[in-house]
């Protein structure tokens, strides 16, 4: 259950299998520096190398090529990090290149500021942060569940420390890092394609912060659902992203209890699709030369966009052509 804003008020469980033994692994290899940053340091690379996916991806469309080559000069300085503290550095350097790469592919009348600062990122003072926030809410619910599911404790981390008050799930944190690309991804094609806007969030002048509009939020959370439904292939089988979560989950438990010596959460490697859709293929064949030009669309665009149309492959359309279309 999570409140308007994306944070997990409750959530409804099975019982937590006993395992004392994989609870004891855990918490040996956590407070072990070298086992720590092991861990810490795989977690960090899969994160890295999902937002640099993500960055590419969007360079296809945006202008973003000086922004996608600061996040890569500063990700790889990750080899010199020898230690925790070291780790969240360069990620936090990454972190930063990524939101302002992602802001340029956002409309200025969003007002996104990027998620660096804590008014931004806990508030949601703008539609953007406000989805991004409830994404990860659901993100959380998928992380909490693998969690329980193979019976490892949700409050010794790896990356993110102890926390001397409760609510604070550390390896909750942890686990949701390799995935955050989900989230982000369903967020920047929900504004992109049009499913969610401006006028579907309200603003509230108490706390000043963004909610959604009821029928903008089902929407919004059924794209979500689809996106973490959608399949990828791993270890020779076809799965969903929700099983590829539990499937991460159970290996490091494996990795953490010895029985396996490695682990890996930058795979499976995600296919990110275009953005060109059958409806809107049919839309730029069907559009006339005279129409083309009334919207603003001029000839040569025109001309590309119907070769394209007429491939087989995917193609981008960039939003001030798919806004006249």
């Amino acid at each position: 259950m999570m409140n308007f804003d994306g944070t997990v008020i409750s959530s409804i469980l099975p019982p937590m299998p006993v395992k004392a033994d994989l609870r004891a692994a855990q918490i040996r290899v956590s407070i072990n520096p070298d086992g720590k940053f092991k861990v810490a340091e795989t977690i960090v690379q899969a994160k890295i190398a999902r937002s640099v996916q993500v960055l590419d991806w969007l360079n296809k469309r945006y202008d973003i090529a000086k922004e996608i080559s600061s996040a890569k000069k500063e990700a790889s300085k990750l080899g010199r990090a020898c230690d925790v503290n070291g780790l969240r550095v360069v990620e936090g350097r990454v972190a930063k290149r990524y939101w302002e790469a992602y802001g340029k592919a956002l409309p200025e009348s969003l007002d996104f500021q990027g998620r660096m600062t804590s008014s931004h990122q806990n508030n949601a003072s703008d539609p953007v942060n406000s989805a991004l926030n409830y994404a990860y809410g659901f993100l959380e619910g998928e992380c909490r569940r693998a969690i329980n599911t193979v019976g490892l404790e949700p409050s010794v981390g790896f990356l993110h420390d102890f926390s001397e008050y409760q609510t604070k799930q550390s390896l909750v944190y942890d686990l949701q890092e390799p995935f955050r690309w989900v989230a982000d991804f369903v967020v920047i094609r929900a504004f992109e394609a049009g499913l969610l806007d401006l006028h579907d969030f309200y603003f509230t002048g108490d706390d000043y912060r963004y909610r959604f509009e009821i029928e903008a939020k089902q929407r919004f959370i059924t794209s979500i659902r689809d996106t973490f439904n959608s399949r990828v292939k791993y270890s020779g089988h076809m799965m969903r992203w929700d099983t590829v979560i539990q499937r991460k989950t159970a290996e490091l438990g494996n990795y953490l209890a010895g029985k396996s010596r490695t682990i890996n959460f930058a795979e499976p490697t995600p296919i990110l699709p275009g953005l060109d859709s059958e409806e809107l293929r049919c839309k730029i064949l069907g559009l006339t030369q005279s129409k083309a030009e009334s919207t603003g669309i001029p000839r040569s665009t025109l001309h590309y966009l119907r070769k394209k149309a007429r491939s087989s492959s995917s193609f981008a359309v960039y939003r001030k052509v798919r806004d006249r279309l």
